[in-house]
């Protein structure tokens, strides 16, 4: 966001406007200028879907090749007219080591998340996460000076109208939009809610014979079926509620009763004020000296500090510990006490209870107090092992949790409110280097350099233990390095299918577990993968999806290498990979699919093309029955009976109503209602009307009108 607070605000708009075009304008030959300095062709087309790598190379092989490309990563974004904003965010992500891993190894995948039917707003949602990953592949391939970012912001403007036009927009709000559309896009659905626990109990023989379950209290029947452990894994999630999703814990003490009020909160990133000094000293009481920041100014800094002028820096570290500090809830914000039942002056406690794989801070420069202003005071932040623990609940601190985080992002705003401009700066984890992003221009610069930046959001990922690794994975990863792991254990799905693929884990398909590709991806690019995670490869009712399915998703292990895996995460289900196991409620869902959308197909036809002008009538009763079955109830019906339209006497009983008794279906429908399930007898009729005369379809008339026979309905059957 450039400042032009010389011109005029009309000739302001239309230099930014004639910048935009000129930019748009300059875009094809800027990328062109960058291919030739690197020796490349012109006329080399944009890498699409089908980009040029290795013919034998499939697209997952390709992305974890990129993963790796030492000249990836340098690649600036063109400003299309004030995105300076967007550019900046985006080199940010693309720096994260997990989620440039875990999308570049995910563009096969990419098509099974597109569902047939989807809303406007989500068909939008999945091209900008197409735009981001293309763009992502881009930027890593190391064949272009600057890229344009044209159609993810057009996306991006499409879904929030917010970042129209040239006016200034936030980095941080941006960042929060573009992790909504990757989680929503990606999101793997789990109806299959595996608890370890309770199967290792199912195959214990659960509470042992006799013994007798205790059931919950008719006042609390509703609280136990609706809780679910604390630990419990969730059926919907992505790489971005995997990578950036933490929890914290906030403690409410009322100050009448002592009571304890603690509530628990996700967030995706930590938002630290800059504190003022009443409450530095009083994070300096709470916590000790350890908390505050001590640096050694110069003479010049100290006057200027001691006559007002500018303020000492702080290290991110005194801001995190002024986060975890108890605060008071004021007149403006009571608390309601539930053991009391009094609005009080609360006090309040903030800790953090799981740690997310990626480490996202914002600290909050921006105070819009009467007419707002921008905080410039400066924060130290380390570039390597920022160590999370003691901002953890103090249930936790004797844990052996990975805590420490090195620095891969940082985004500077310089202006003020009214008007300014963002740059990024990132390292990549191929080379180490630290790289400055000013829209279109990359340069190279020091580590010194990025931390006397006056940084707006800071992104960490978290430092794993390499020889906790090696042993936790169990030989999946092949080596210690995620970068040549992922060069090494990008599987086609084909190929895991194949006999080949199972000999390529050096043991018979017959004796193979499976293992998900995505858990698999987790333990390359995360410090800590969780649980083994196969629900994806299985059914909501706990059932193997058949062969053709889960194979797509999952690769071999042997035997051994499953054992030493499920002992050091836990996690499951087991599957092997020869396990021909059918679920008869998911065939039984096929079933009602497939015969609802072939009536369906069948009426459609009879409205388009026309058919015999007479109907079959069916019995309500039955027709209720068979409705029930296709929308989920799981009584099959039996063969059709039309036997509550006849009397004792075999004839039409008196006083039936259509809609009510019976209804209408046209031939083709009624032949493959019948051919399913068999019985009768046809009931033919010109119009919808039981008591017209009776009709005959021509060659295929059957004797109607006749009440059936037990035997008929009996040999009729063809279920």
């Amino acid at each position: 966001m450039e400042n032009e607070n010389q011109k005029q605000p009309q000739e302001r708009g239309a230099a930014q406007q004639n910048e935009s075009n000129n930019n748009n304008r300059d875009m094809d030959s800027d990328c062109k200028v960058g291919k030739e300095k690197r020796g490349m062709s012109v006329e080399m087309e944009d890498e699409r879907e089908g980009e040029k790598g290795d013919d034998d190379d499939t697209p997952d092989l390709l992305g974890a090749k990129l993963y790796v490309n030492p000249r990836g990563g340098k690649t600036g974004l063109v400003n299309i007219g004030n995105t300076c904003f967007l550019n900046a965010s985006l080199q940010a992500l693309m720096h994260c080591p997990p989620v440039v891993g875990m999308l570049l190894t995910n563009m096969s995948d990419l098509k099974r998340f597109r569902k047939a039917r989807m809303s406007q707003r989500m068909e939008r949602k999945f091209h900008l996460v197409q735009e981001f990953m293309l763009l992502l592949r881009k930027l890593w391939s190391g064949r272009y000076l600057a890229c344009s970012p044209k159609e993810l912001y057009r996306d991006a403007v499409t879904l929030n109208p917010a970042f129209r036009g040239y006016g200034h927009h936030d980095a941080h709000e941006f960042i929060y939009c573009v992790l909504d559309c990757i989680h929503e896009a990606l999101m793997i659905k789990c109806e299959y809610d595996f608890d370890e626990a309770r199967e290792e109990k199912k195959r214990r023989g659960g509470e042992g014979e006799g013994r007798e379950k205790k059931e919950p209290s008719s006042d609390q029947d509703g609280e136990a079926k609706e809780k679910k452990p604390e630990n419990a894994r969730p059926t919907e999630f992505s790489i971005v509620s995997d990578l950036f999703k933490g929890k914290m814990r906030s403690d409410v003490t009322c100050p009448n009763c002592a009571s304890v009020s603690i509530k628990g909160d996700t967030f995706l990133d930590l938002s630290l004020e800059i504190p003022q000094d009443p409450k530095l000293k009083k994070v300096q009481e709470e916590r000790g000296d350890k908390a505050m920041t001590n640096v050694q100014q110069g003479f010049f800094y100290s006057l200027t500090n001691m006559i007002g002028l500018t303020s000492p820096p702080l290290s991110l570290e005194t801001l995190l510990h002024s986060f975890c500090t108890s605060s008071d809830l004021d007149d403006h914000n009571l608390y309601r006490c539930e053991k009391c039942n009094q609005r009080v002056d609360a006090n309040t406690v903030l800790s953090i209870t799981t740690l997310p794989e990626v480490m996202w801070i914002t600290i909050k420069r921006f105070s819009y107090h009467h007419y707002g202003s921008k905080v410039g005071r400066h924060v130290i932040f380390p570039l390597k092992d920022l160590d999370m623990k003691p901002y953890l609940h103090e249930s936790l601190q004797g844990s052996s949790l990975e805590t420490k985080y090195d620095l891969f992002g940082v985004v500077r705003h310089s202006g003020g409110l009214s008007g300014g401009h963002y740059v990024a700066y990132a390292r990549s984890h191929v080379t180490g280097h630290w790289y400055s992003f000013d829209d279109r221009h990359a340069t190279q610069v020091t580590s010194e350099h990025v931390q006397n930046q006056q940084a707006y959001i800071l992104m960490y990922v978290r430092k794993p233990n390499v020889e906790r690794r090696k042993e936790a994975t169990g030989g999946v990863m092949g080596d210690d390095s995620p970068a040549e792991a992922a060069a090494a254990a990008a599987v086609d799905g084909d190929e895991a299918a194949s006999s080949e693929g199972a000999a390529a884990t050096n043991c018979p398909q017959e004796s193979c577990y499976l293992v998900s590709k995505y858990w698999r991806r987790k333990c390359q690019y995360m410090s800590n993968p969780g649980p083994i995670d196969n629900r994806i490869l299985c059914c909501g009712h706990g059932v193997p999806l058949p062969s053709s399915e889960r194979f797509s998703l999952s690769f071999p292990v042997s035997q051994r290498r499953w054992a030493t895996l499920q002992k050091t995460h836990g996690g499951g289900p087991p599957i092997r990979a020869d396990s021909k196991a059918m679920c008869p409620k998911c065939e039984s869902q096929r079933i009602r699919t497939r015969e609802k959308r072939s009536i369906i197909l069948l009426e459609r036809q009879c409205k388009t093309n026309g058919c015999a002008k007479c109907w079959y009538l069916v019995d309500e009763v039955w027709m209720k029955e068979w409705r029930d079955f296709i929308y989920g109830a799981e009584h099959r019906p039996g063969p059709i009976t039309n036997s509550n339209l006849f009397d004792e006497h075999d004839k039409i009983r008196s006083g039936l109503e259509p809609a009510k008794d019976y209804r209408g279906l046209r031939e083709p429908v009624w032949r493959e209602l019948q051919h399913i399930y068999g019985g009768g007898p046809p009931i033919i009729r010109e119009k919808i009307s039981i008591y017209g005369p009776a009709v005959s379809p021509g060659k295929s008339a059957e004797k109607s009108d006749r009440r059936p026979k037990p035997m008929e309905l009996t040999n009729s059957n063809k279920d």
